[in-house]
């Protein structure tokens, strides 16, 4: 198990609109992976689980059309009352800010109090990265108390299953396409077909679990499934009939194959590499849901997130037949 929020951070405190730093020393990290950081922690508290995608090279998941993107802020259930006001005399030098109130120091609301007579918690601001600026987080506050009360401002991302999904989605890694050839790519032949083999042990589904342990609640979770449902192989040249080629594949002994010896569509190439080598791309579509459970069988929710795409490049060398005449 890993946590890889660790570089992210909470927004600065402000008052009356202005920025204050933290007496603490810079952002902190998330943790140990465990999601029970110390008490200075300021950096999100997100964790995550994920299965293991095989023994070759993996790169993160490419959404298919471009337009999708993870949050780039929410809040997260932070302290409960008693913590909230240790947090606070432990990380503000109030003889730095004697204009002030040490409670004004972590809201823009001068009317803040620690609500240590009511239920719920604090909940704290959080950056997907350090690159986030103020207009792509639109929030003001640092912390924002939420309970049945009090629930949480319109329009406020908050962490929920949802959020935990997309932030999932954004951690997923996926294989490169284990494609095996026949011919194998050193020895493909001119006017011969190029036949493509998936081994259903080299591929299976991949899944992120995103979860949280927030204090005094249960856990909150999401997980994101990737399916592998379909291989494009593309030549690499206009020397090749037909150029591009698309299977479907199956589900068998657990995983997903291919096997295109009988298949109506196999590239050919029509011309030899001659020194070189073509470059042949392999994909593969990844059909993308998610569930608010921990477990990648959990029923899916159907939302719009796009499906995913992992590609790699294959050098082919393609040669001639030489005819021996006697």
């Amino acid at each position: 198990m890993r946590n890889l929020l660790s570089t992210r951070r909470t927004a600065a405190v402000s008052i009356a609109g202005v920025a204050l730093a933290l007496v603490a020393t810079g952002p902190a990290t998330a943790g140990d992976g465990t999601g029970q950081g110390g008490s200075n922690q300021i950096g999100s508290r997100v964790d995550f689980n994920r299965s293991s995608p095989g023994s070759g090279e993996t790169s993160p998941m490419t959404p298919i059309g471009g337009s999708w993107s993870p949050p780039v802020c929410w809040y997260e259930p932070r302290y409960t009352p008693d913590q909230m006001d240790d947090y606070v005399h432990e990380n503000f030098n109030a003889e730095h800010h004697a204009t002030a109130s040490i409670s004004e120091l972590v809201t823009d609301d001068s009317t803040f109090d620690l609500r240590k007579d009511k239920e719920g918690l604090w909940w704290q601001l959080v950056y997907q990265d350090d690159g986030v600026t103020a207009e792509a987080c639109p929030a003001t506050k640092s912390f924002m108390f939420v309970g049945p009360e009090e629930p949480a401002e319109p329009n406020t991302r908050v962490i929920d299953p949802e959020t935990l999904a997309a932030l999932a989605y954004n951690e997923t890694e996926l294989p490169a396409p284990p494609v095996d050839l026949k011919p194998n790519a050193a020895r493909q032949v001119v006017n011969l077909e190029t036949l493509a083999v998936l081994d259903p042990a080299e591929l299976q589904r991949v899944w992120v679990t995103a979860y949280i342990d927030p204090p005094g609640m249960g856990r909150i979770a999401a997980t994101t499934v990737a399916t592998p449902q379909r291989l494009r192989l593309e030549a690499g040249t206009e020397y090749a009939d037909p150029n591009v080629c698309e299977y479907d594949l199956v589900r068998k002994g657990g995983g997903f194959a291919v096997d295109t010896e009988d298949a109506g569509c196999n590239i050919t190439y029509r011309k030899s590499s001659g020194g070189g080598t073509y470059e042949l791309q392999a994909s593969l579509t990844w059909n993308v849901n998610w569930n608010a459970t921990e477990s990648p069988d959990g029923t899916p929710v159907h939302e719009d997130f796009p499906d995913g795409q992992s590609t790699t490049e294959i050098p082919v060398t393609v040669k001639e037949i030489q005819t021996v005449v006697r």
